[in-house]
C-alpha cells in the first residue's frame, strides 16, 4: 500500500512495489458481528489496489470473512462476501432514500430488535425452546440460539478443501471453555472445517460452544478480540499486515445512557492496539540487545548449537503494520454488533472500500510508529 514507505530510502513507493517488499501479506480481522461488513468493504478496497493475502487470520466475524476469503479462488472472493452479507441482512432489506436520515435509527433499532426475536437469516435462530426449561447439561440449555443456520451457510460459500490445500494461510482464535485457554485452529497444523469457524463466533449466551475433538469452544473475543500477538509470534517474520478493527478505543465523552453502553462496548472489544505496541517495543528492544551482545562473542563460539539460537532470535526481518479502523457511526447505538439491516451493512461496506481509497490516495494522513529493527506500524 502506498502508505507504507521504503525503509531505505524513506519516501513513499508505489502499491504494487510495496505490496512486494515483503515475504508475506497477512490480513488480521477482528470481531464485532454485524461490524464485519466494513472488513468485507477494506477486503474490495485492497483486492483492487493488488493486495492478495497469503496467510488471513480472524476472530468471531472475522474468522466467518476470514474463512469466506481463504476458502475461495482470487475471483470469487467478493462475490462471496457480498452473497454472505447479502443473506444475513435479507431479514431488514429496505434502504431509505436520501434525506429520511431522522428514520434510520428508529429503523435500525427495529432491525435489531428484529435480529434478537427472529435470529438471522443464513447465520442463527432462537431455540422453539428458552434455556431455561431445556434440560441441563444439553446444548438447549447453553445459549438462546441455534447456530446450525451457519453451518449450512459456510458449507456452502466455503470451499473447505482449499482451505486445507494450504495455498492460504487460515487461522481462527476461540477459547477453550473447560480450561480458559487462548486456542487458534490454524490450516498450518489443522484440517479446518465448518465446526472451527463456528468456535470462533460462539459467543455466549447467545451462541452454544462448539465441540471440536472432545474439547468446547467459545468466541475466542472473550479472550482476546485481535490475533495480531498470535500473528506476531514468529520473531522472524517479514510480513506486511494489514490489522482491520470494527471498534475504535478511541472516542467521546458519553451524552446519554446508550452511549454509554456503546462506549463500554468499544472499549471491552477494542484490540489494545497501545498494550501491542508496547510489547513490539519492548520485543525489539531486547533484540538488539542480544544481537548487541552475540556480536561480542568469541568467533570459535559462533558455531555454538544454543549461540546460533540466538542469533536466530536476534535477528529480524522488516515487518509493517499497517493499521485500519472501524469509526464509521451506523446510527445503531450499543446495538450496532447484532444490527444486520442492508442500509447498515451497505454503509459498513462502502465506508471500508472508501476508508482503503482514502489511505492510499494521503499516505500522508498516517500516523507513523517506528519500534526499531525495521519494525513499523501505520495507523490510519
Amino acid at each position: 500500500m502506498s502508505m507504507v514507505r521504503d525503509h531505505r530510502k524513506q519516501e513513499p513507493v508505489s502499491a504494487a512495489a510495496n505490496f512486494t517488499a515483503h515475504k508475506h501479506r497477512i490480513l488480521v480481522l477482528q470481531g464485532g458481528g454485524a461490524l464485519g461488513a466494513y472488513q468485507a468493504g477494506v477486503y474490495e478496497g485492497l483486492d483492487a489496489a493488488g493486495f492478495a493475502p497469503k496467510w488471513v487470520a480472524g476472530v468471531s466475524i472475522g474468522a466467518i470473512n476470514s474463512a469466506l476469503i481463504a476458502g475461495n479462488p482470487p475471483k470469487r472472493r467478493i462475490e462471496r462476501l457480498r452473497e454472505f452479507w447479502t443473506r444475513v441482512s435479507a431479514q431488514s432489506p429496505v434502504v431509505l432514500p436520501a434525506g429520511m436520515d431522522l428514520m434510520r435509527p428508529w429503523m435500525n433499532r427495529m432491525s435489531a430488535a428484529s435480529a434478537m426475536v427472529f435470529g438471522i437469516p443464513g447465520f442463527y435462530q432462537p431455540r422453539p425452546v428458552p434455556p431455561y426449561l431445556a434440560l441441563e447439561g444439553s446444548m438447549a440449555a447453553l445459549s438462546f440460539y441455534d447456530t446450525e443456520p451457519l453451518r449450512a451457510t459456510l458449507d456452502e460459500l466455503v470451499d473447505f478443501d482449499l482451505v486445507n490445500d494450504g495455498a492460504i494461510r487460515l487461522s481462527l482464535g476461540a477459547v477453550n471453555v473447560r480450561t480458559g485457554e487462548s486456542v487458534y485452529f490454524d490450516s498450518k497444523a489443522d484440517t479446518i472445517t465448518a465446526s472451527h469457524v463456528m468456535a470462533s463466533g460462539a459467543l455466549p449466551p447467545g451462541f452454544p460452544p462448539v465441540e471440536i475433538d472432545g474439547e468446547y469452544y467459545w468466541d475466542g473475543g472473550i479472550f482476546s478480540n485481535t490475533p495480531l500477538q498470535y500473528v506476531l509470534h514468529d520473531p522472524s517474520l517479514d510480513a506486511l499486515i494489514v490489522q482491520v478493527d470494527l471498534f475504535s478505543s478511541k472516542g467521546e465523552l458519553p451524552q446519554n445512557l446508550d452511549q454509554v453502553q456503546e462506549r463500554a462496548k468499544d472499549l471491552q472489544y477494542q484490540s489494545k492496539l497501545l498494550v501491542s505496541h508496547a510489547r513490539i517495543r519492548e520485543l525489539e528492544a531486547l533484540r538488539s540487545a542480544l544481537a548487541h551482545v552475540v556480536a561480542k562473542l568469541p568467533r570459535a563460539m559462533q558455531s555454538d548449537p544454543e549461540v546460533q539460537k540466538l542469533t536466530a532470535v536476534s535477528r529480524r526481518g522488516p515487518l509493517s503494520l499497517v493499521h485500519l479502523i472501524n469509526r464509521h457511526d451506523t446510527k445503531s447505538s450499543d446495538f450496532k454488533d447484532f444490527e444486520f439491516s442492508r442500509a447498515t451493512v451497505e454503509d459498513l461496506w462502502q465506508a471500508g472500500h472508501d476508508d482503503v481509497r482514502m489511505a492510499l490516495m494521503h499516505p500522508e494522513r498516517a500516523k507513523v510508529t517506528d519500534f526499531g529493527n525495521d519494525v513499523r506500524a501505520y495507523e490510519l
